[in-house]
């Protein structure tokens, strides 16, 4: 962790019972996001979104996740870093920038 948080939204916009989408990279990069589940009131877990597979149950990458004052945030290093080679060739020098989304 690198001690830089980035706000994602607010622990009531993160359902109980689905999932909020973090997008990753520009429009055109097609990267993967990091799917938000909350598991209690003020608990919350990131994932790497991986298809048809469900991501709480998979190898997906995990994401350090804080919970004050009822808002969410990811750490801003572990998010804005690629997640493979392969994720890496498609950010090219553009980095991975990040945009917030709710799906559920």
């Amino acid at each position: 962790m690198s001690g830089q948080w980035k706000l994602i939204c607010k622990l009531k916009d993160v359902p109980m019972s689905g999932a909020r989408l973090v997008p990753r990279g520009l429009a055109w990069q097609e990267l993967p996001g990091v799917a938000l589940f909350r598991t209690g009131e003020e608990q919350v877990h990131a994932v790497l979104e991986c298809g048809d597979v469900e991501p709480r149950d998979s190898d997906a990458r995990r994401y350090s996740v804080k919970v004050e004052d009822c808002k969410v945030y990811l750490d801003l290093d572990e998010l804005s870093a690629p997640a493979s080679q392969a994720e890496a060739a498609l950010a090219g020098s553009f980095g991975v920038a990040t945009r917030v989304m709710a799906f559920g």
